[in-house]
């Protein structure tokens, strides 16, 4: 009782700085393009779309990073988090510091720019934001852009100082199944989650996870995609089960589209939230985890 109690003032307290007006920065993890436009010269804007896209138009002295650059390739499984060494590489080699404020965007529905600010915030750089709405925001709007890609000042090195807990692996999930505090959301679409629509050696979901796609989180303002107010959010996320009282572990196919909905959860004030970015691709394909297909009850 006394854990849901502070549990619900938490979320209380961050949802209102959740929705604070288009001028603010949404809690830690969120930021309004107006927002930006006042503090371009303060930070580094990181463009994670494809090349081609970047070429044809980006933020104003925005760098390009390239997804596959901070998406790791081991143990036979794709899009895990880059390892230490590399992700210093990368940090060092784009002139990032550990006192650096990155923002990074992508399209208003691309959910790699969740990826990248989620990652820098596991590896401990917790000065690290989305662009809510994306480049199709900023350029609508008709803010700063540039044609001329943004050259990097490498720095000579970044040191990783640890993690934070926001990463779950196969082994704990594996032992959080059935476990009335964790829920496990699977972020993906309904066809991905039924098994309809397969994507590794298995269809299906794990056992127990809710479904409830990461593009729920998002609606439409002037033809743009952007969060829901944080009211309405709330109210989705708890008809789901989703409540501050419970350990979450978001998934996808590969830990991109659960990084978006991790760290919306995070700056609604969740206190544990966890990406599993070995996601369906990991489970899906060992044979020794269990997989279902019919509908898990999202009742609390």
């Amino acid at each position: 009782m006394k854990k849901t109690v502070i549990a619900t003032i938490l979320f209380t307290f961050f949802s209102i700085a959740f929705s604070q007006t288009a001028s603010a920065v949404i809690s830690d993890y969120f930021v309004e393009t107006s927002w930006l436009a006042r503090n371009l010269d303060q930070v580094k804007v990181v463009d994670v779309r494809t090349t081609p896209k970047y070429l044809l138009g980006h933020v104003d002295g925005a760098l390009h990073i390239n997804k596959d650059e901070f998406l790791s390739f081991r143990h036979g499984v794709k899009s895990l988090v880059p390892t230490v060494e590399e992700f210093q590489r990368l940090l060092a080699h784009y002139g990032i510091t550990p006192e650096t404020l990155v923002v990074v965007y992508a399209e208003d529905t691309n959910p790699y720019s969740a990826r990248l600010a989620w990652t820098l915030k596991y590896h401990g750089h917790v000065k690290a934001y989305v662009l809510n709405g994306g480049y199709e925001k900023w350029a609508k709007e008709g803010r700063p852009v540039s044609f001329f890609p943004t050259r990097p000042a490498p720095v000579k090195k970044y040191v990783i100082s640890g993690q934070e807990p926001i990463r779950a692996k196969a082994d704990e999930v594996l032992t959080r199944l059935n476990n009335p505090d964790t829920v496990i959301w699977d972020v993906r679409s309904l066809g991905e989650y039924e098994g309809t629509d397969v994507r590794a050696d298995r269809g299906g979901h794990i056992p127990g996870a809710i479904h409830l796609n990461w593009t729920d989180l998002l609606h439409e303002e002037d033809g743009i995609n952007v969060l829901k107010p944080a009211s309405e959010l709330k109210v989705l996320l708890a008809a789901h089960g989703i409540t501050p009282d419970r350990k979450i572990i978001a998934h996808c196919q590969t830990g991109i589209r659960s990084a978006y909905a991790s760290l919306v959860l995070m700056a609604l004030g969740y206190p544990e939230v966890q990406n599993y970015d070995g996601s369906w691709i990991e489970w899906a394909n060992n044979e020794e985890f269990p997989v279902a297909t019919k509908r898990a009850s999202s009742t609390l």
